[in-house]
């Protein structure tokens, strides 16, 4: 009976009727990790070997010509079988529906997954500030390299484990301009 319940609670979860979904299934298989449904908006977890090749389904085949952004994120305390992923939001203006494709990297240590700058382009400075910031290595990435942190910095700054009080900050003051009022002790 408990079997049963499950069961039909599976099936008719709203991701799995999902056409996107189900093409993305059909089309990778395997591939396809898992999917979920949050607020209305579908996750799907992809296999990194996919992820060129599923980049440019949704793009070229369902609608989803718009990357709206790519985001490195840090698991280290969730209940995850891997540590880094990078999400991928997708928008199908046509239909004004979004589309978030998850990708876990499979080596904590050294988190690397495909760059998808040649499937879009704006891509680019989205993967190099995850990089930056959580230290994610897109492989082809054109030039991939730190835009957000000081030159010579050490460590990516939105890593969980990253020491905030290791990095010392550097404070410069400028004069008051001319016509606007001294700053009192």
């Amino acid at each position: 009976m408990i079997e049963e319940t499950q069961e039909s609670a599976q099936a008719a979860r709203p991701e799995d009727a999902d056409p996107d979904v189900q093409a993305l299934r059909a089309r990778f298989g395997g591939a396809v990790l898992a999917a979920r449904e949050h607020r209305g908006q579908i996750a799907v977890e992809l296999a990194s070997s996919a992820l060129p090749e599923a980049a440019r389904f949704p793009r070229d085949e369902r609608g989803f010509k718009l990357l709206s952004y790519v985001a490195g994120v840090d698991r280290l305390e969730l209940p995850a079988e891997h540590r880094f992923k990078a999400s991928y939001a997708l928008l199908d203006m046509a239909r004004a529906k979004r589309l978030r494709l998850d990708v876990p990297c499979e080596d904590d240590l050294e988190p690397r997954l495909p760059s998808v700058a040649s499937v879009w382009p704006g891509a680019a400075s989205h993967e190099a500030e995850a990089y930056d910031l959580v230290g994610i290595v897109f492989d082809g990435h054109p030039d991939l390299q730190r835009i957000l942190t000081p030159e010579g910095m050490e460590g990516h700054p939105h890593r969980k484990d990253f020491d905030v009080s290791a990095e010392p900050v550097e404070f410069t003051f400028r004069e008051t301009p001319k016509g606007k009022p001294e700053a009192k002790e």
